[in-house]
């Protein structure tokens, strides 16, 4: 007996010791945080360390935790080595993520109850800038019923956590809820909405909704503005293959009102349809009937190719940096590449008529023939533009008039022009080049044959146009007209 209470007494003092090393010295202190702390990790799968205890009213505590080296974490409770009904605090001057760590102000409060393999979380306060309520049951392997709201937070800082270039800026509302998320499986919801009221000196407000189940999400997009809407429809992406595709809608008012979004002053209406894919780049292809016929357009890589059926040119030539004299219905291709800026034109024309330009008051001045009223439907326009220059001939025909423009060459940056034209128009026909600056050109006219036709001209209103036939008919009759066209035209160029 003597024996039992000597070892029991001994045990006693043993154990009184360790509760003493472990509570009121400051090294058994720390181990004692230490184990707490790699207890509670293993039950909740983060990294916690232990900064304080008080069990002085013990099973009820209070303890004060670092997570995540982050975050402070102070938990007021009830909690045994099985199961904790707390009330917490959270507190941090940073926001951190696997992508990246940004400074926030976090402020939230709320409480935390059940057994450590399934515990309901739930909270709200201050975070992003915004007010931020959630709850969720955590499981040892997965979270179920994850329910988040965040009103008016700022957008920059949660794109940038979820690791996504924040083009868009403002204040932003989202509601997300997920029936489960564990390592390898999810399911759930994401509605998001943000208002930008300076998105390139536009206001935007933009509003998406995410269904994810696993790898397969299905979304949709509205983009509105007073200048534009945008929707995009039945999205759906494969996270597995990295591929996306949806159908689109895009309605613009007035394209000048987008001149810093676009980069240039474009006019007009604008209206499309079509599909987007995603596929290691993007596709995108569409039909449009905002340029007076029917457009069907396609981007690819860093090109856009536009099939056009009876489509205005001017309206449509004024979508690229280079200049248009003629309007006409155009039948025919487009290709444009945005990272070359090369541009590539062929297009039969119907209906052509002249714009006005110096080089059609020019020909006025000097040939009295108006251009603008003249209509061609046989026309051809074929095109090519790099580095500021435009190669290419346009070949306008009617019943009674031409204009063949050839070789033409023309420097869009120093504003000059360079090409040959074959002119038949209004009782008038002559041949020549015109160079220079597009402002002021020079022509070079062949005044033989502008001659010979005016000497027609008179030799009919002298004699009738019967006379003038029998004289072509004669022997050397002809050539007598051509000498002395010949002889004018010299004489004529000296002053022309």
């Amino acid at each position: 007996m003597f024996n039992f209470f000597k070892y029991f007494i001994y045990t006693m003092i043993f154990f009184s010791l360790v509760l003493f090393y472990l509570f009121f010295t400051p090294l058994g202190q720390k181990d004692l945080y230490n184990l707490i702390g790699y207890k509670v990790s293993q039950k909740v799968g983060l990294e916690v360390i232990v900064k304080s205890i008080d069990i002085s009213h013990f099973p009820n505590m209070i303890l004060e935790m670092n997570i995540e080296h982050k975050a402070k974490l102070i938990l007021n409770g009830y909690m045994d080595d099985s199961q904790m009904d707390m009330d917490y605090t959270l507190d941090s001057e940073c926001i951190a993520s696997d992508i990246c760590e940004i400074d926030d102000d976090i402020d939230i409060k709320g409480h935390v109850k059940g057994p450590f393999y399934k515990l309901f979380i739930e909270g709200k306060g201050r975070a992003l800038d915004g007010n931020v309520s959630y709850s969720a049951m955590k499981f040892t392997d997965k979270v179920e019923d994850i329910r988040v709201s965040m009103k008016d937070v700022n957008s920059t800082k949660l794109l940038k956590l979820l690791g996504q270039d924040p083009l868009i800026q403002g204040k932003a509302n989202a509601e997300v809820h997920f029936e489960h998320m564990a390592k390898n499986t999810k399911k759930g919801s994401i509605i998001y909405d943000v208002q930008d009221n300076n998105f390139s000196d536009i206001p935007l407000y933009v509003q998406s909704k995410v269904m994810i189940d696993d790898m397969q999400h299905s979304f949709t997009l509205d983009l509105t503005s007073p200048h534009l809407k945008v929707n995009i429809s039945k999205g759906h992406y494969d996270q597995e293959k990295g591929r996306a595709e949806a159908f689109y809608i895009v309605d613009i008012k007035d394209l000048a009102k987008l001149e810093t979004l676009l980069g240039h002053r474009y006019l007009g209406a604008f209206y499309a349809m079509g599909e987007i894919k995603y596929d290691k780049y993007v596709h995108i292809s569409g039909l449009s009937k905002s340029f007076g016929g029917m457009s069907d357009f396609t981007f690819e890589r860093d090109g856009l190719h536009i099939k056009l059926e009876d489509v205005s040119l001017k309206d449509i030539m004024m979508l690229f940096p280079v200049p248009s004299m003629i309007d006409a219905d155009a039948t025919g291709d487009i290709y444009y590449n945005f990272i070359q800026e090369t541009m590539i034109v062929n297009a039969d024309l119907s209906n052509a008529k002249f714009l006005h330009s110096t080089l059609v008051d020019i020909i006025h001045k000097k040939a009295g023939v108006k251009m603008m009223q003249e209509r061609f439907d046989k026309s051809r326009l074929e095109m090519s533009y790099h580095d500021s220059i435009i190669h290419g001939f346009m070949k306008l025909k009617n019943r009674n008039s031409h204009l063949y423009l050839t070789g033409a060459t023309v420097n869009t940056e120093k504003n000059t022009i360079d090409a040959y034209f074959d002119f038949k128009m209004q009782k008038q026909e002559f041949r020549g080049k015109v160079f220079g600056s597009l402002d002021s050109p020079e022509v070079n006219l062949d005044m033989q044959k502008l001659i010979k036709y005016q000497m027609d001209k008179q030799l009919d209103k002298m004699m009738g146009k019967g006379a003038n036939n029998m004289i072509d008919k004669m022997p050397m009759g002809g050539m007598a007209k051509d000498v002395a066209a010949g002889m004018g035209a010299s004489f004529m160029g000296m002053f022309f």
